[in-house]
């Protein structure tokens, strides 16, 4: 599989696994919706070659955000059309923020187990449940409601973890595969329990999920500048495949 089809394909799984509320095709690019819950669901995304100006799309998405109350964000990834978007979108004064290193692990020939101590949350109920767990783990998300919208759309297998320890929740995660490719999303650990191993864990339980259900490559989007789950990842043998960016309107009062 070539570079181009490998970041296309991740990319397809990727937006499947992490599905806004409301989409909007648009000249070959995807003006995603989710009442601006993560940037990755409320961005657009240059995909395909259009037959339209550059600076006339941008303003068309400009108004249609607006008109949502959402900042305007762009996700800048290998596939962006057209090539020199970004700089386009430089010289509007959108701001360059969260570089992100998309990473691919190939699941064969690996020896996978899976935790005694993380247990999947089966079930509408069970996707309920991990939610709470997830929002309790990470305060500082908001909208928890439209979180679970949003995971409810999801169409593939789904496995929402948590690791248990001594009756506690101390680590969740999310695998989402489509294909061969398995997803994970959502991986945090208690902050009073961080870097004593239940990040690895739990991500290693999550990839014999994936592995026992068929899929052959697991990947996951981590922060350039996230030192530590850098480290964790590159431990369980997981390599950059490519990057991505945010390029965000830096007027108007809108989040």
């Amino acid at each position: 599989m070539t570079q181009i089809k490998l970041t296309r394909r991740i990319e397809d799984a990727s937006l499947n696994a992490w599905p806004a509320l409301n989409v909007l095709h648009y000249d070959g690019w995807l003006l995603r919706f989710a009442n601006g819950y993560t940037k990755r669901a409320n961005s657009v995304n240059a995909l395909y070659e259009g037959s339209q100006a550059v600076e006339e799309k941008i303003d068309f998405c400009e108004a249609i955000y607006q008109q949502q109350r959402l900042r305007t964000v762009f996700r800048l990834t290998p596939l962006a059309t057209p090539e020199n978007l970004d700089e386009h979108l430089a010289v509007r004064g959108y701001i360059l923020i969260d570089r992100t290193s998309v990473q691919l692990l190939d699941l064969i020939n690996l020896d996978l187990s899976s935790s005694e101590r993380a247990f999947i949350l089966p079930g509408r109920g069970g996707i309920e449940s991990w939610l709470r767990s997830f929002h309790f783990l990470n305060p500082y998300r908001k909208d928890a409601e439209t979180h679970q919208q949003m995971l409810f759309r999801i169409i593939g297998p789904i496995c929402p973890m948590v690791l248990m320890v001594g009756g506690e929740v101390v680590a969740c995660g999310l695998g989402v595969i489509e294909g061969e490719f398995l997803g994970l999303f959502d991986m945090v650990t208690a902050k009073e329990h961080r870097r004593k191993g239940f990040g690895a864990e739990i991500t290693s339980s999550l990839l014999a999920w994936g592995h026992d259900m068929g899929a052959r490559y697991a990947y996951l989007q981590v922060m350039v500048d996230d030192i530590p789950a850098n480290q964790l990842y590159a431990g369980l043998g997981f390599q950059e495949t490519y990057r991505y960016w945010y390029r965000v309107d830096s007027r108007g009062n809108y989040e």
